[in-house]
């Protein structure tokens, strides 16, 4: 049997692969926060502290991935299903 589908939900499925996406970067965040600290300090030409941007980036980075990942599956969501009316959506055969 063959199966058409012509509509994905926008919110639910960007929703899902969001949460997925957060979940997969946090072991990825937890391995750069610690190679920062492992890294000695960054001091300017003129012995001043480097402020701590990159730690504030890799501890907020699954969240951040999150978000805009969230933002571009709604919109490949609401492409999907523009051209999904006129050409017809992805199609795959089932089997009992």
């Amino acid at each position: 049997m063959k199966i058409q589908i012509t509509n994905i939900s926008g919110h639910q499925t960007s929703k899902v692969f969001a949460i997925t996406l957060v979940i997969l970067m946090l072991p990825l965040s937890f391995v750069s926060i610690f190679f920062y600290f492992m890294t000695p300090e960054m001091k300017t030409n003129n012995g001043e502290q480097i402020p701590g941007f990159p730690f504030l980036f890799f501890a907020f980075a699954p969240l951040f991935y999150g978000v805009m990942f969230y933002f571009m599956q709604r919109l490949f969501c609401w492409v999907y299903n523009l051209v999904a009316k006129k050409v017809g959506g992805f199609e795959f055969e089932t089997s009992e």
